[in-house]
């Protein structure tokens, strides 16, 4: 049986990022592992330092763009998280680094108003088939307001550059062998639990070991963090997904 990690991850500047990335692990189907108190960077880190011949990974943040950037720009996935590895997606990004063009991005990104991005340019396929199944997913090109993906996701692809680069799969970029790492996200595993709701997580998580109850009820990123680990390990990543745009285990 698969080593599954999941992680909550967020896009937020600064120590409060070590407060609300969460690292679940599961073994042998059980919780054996919920903490925060990493930085990206720590965790990537982690990741790689720990790395097993059975290890699968969930990172919950957009591992593409809509193909429609990549063509224009002729760029590979491979070749986004390159670019943003280096900051040098864009000329803006380049001459001023990833944190100070995330506050005044070039479109199609944006923080103040998505003026001239038309509804069909806003999400990735795996993106429209979430939203149709009933989960509110957020387009990559926002990068403010709530439940907005956009600054992790750019963050993250920086973290699958190093990862492939350490020698991880990239589902759906390559085979699901492990180790790998798999775009997720944590909704389509809490199901209908209102998150919010301390009592409600905390009903959720009843069946869980003694040891990991209260952490995983203490936080929605804890929360998200441990119920998606337990759903991978209990599943698979489901279709084919797109060589571009990536897919999200499960659609």
């Amino acid at each position: 049986m698969a080593r599954v990690v999941a992680v909550d991850w967020s896009g937020r500047a600064g120590p409060a990022q070590r407060r609300v990335i969460w690292v679940a692990e599961v073994a042998g189907g059980e919780l054996v592992r919920l903490e925060n108190g990493r930085s990206r960077e720590e965790v990537v880190d982690w990741l790689i330092g720990t790395a097993t011949p059975d290890l699968v990974v969930g990172l919950d943040f957009a591992f593409s763009l809509p193909a429609w950037y990549l063509r224009e720009r002729g760029l590979t996935a491979r070749g986004l998280w390159a670019a943003l590895a280096e900051e040098s997606l864009t000329p803006l990004m380049r001459e001023r680094g990833l944190a100070r063009w995330l506050a005044a991005p070039e479109w199609p990104f944006w923080t103040t108003g998505k003026a001239g991005l038309l509804p069909s340019q806003e999400f990735r396929r795996t993106e429209e088939a979430a939203r149709a199944a009933g989960f509110p997913a957020k387009s990559v090109f926002q990068l403010v307001g709530a439940g907005q993906v956009g600054r992790g996701s750019l963050h993250g692809m920086r973290a699958l550059h190093r990862l492939a680069g350490a020698g991880f799969r990239v589902w759906p970029f390559d085979p699901p062998r492990p180790p790998f790492a798999a775009e997720v996200y944590p909704r389509m595993f809490t199901g209908g639990v209102t998150k919010s709701d301390p009592a409600a997580r905390a009903r959720a998580v009843a069946g869980l070991p003694p040891a990991f109850r209260d952490i995983a009820a203490s936080t929605e990123d804890a929360f998200d963090a441990a119920m998606t680990a337990l759903g991978m390990a209990a599943g698979h990543p489901g279709g084919a997904g797109d060589e571009l745009e990536g897919g999200i285990w499960g659609c």
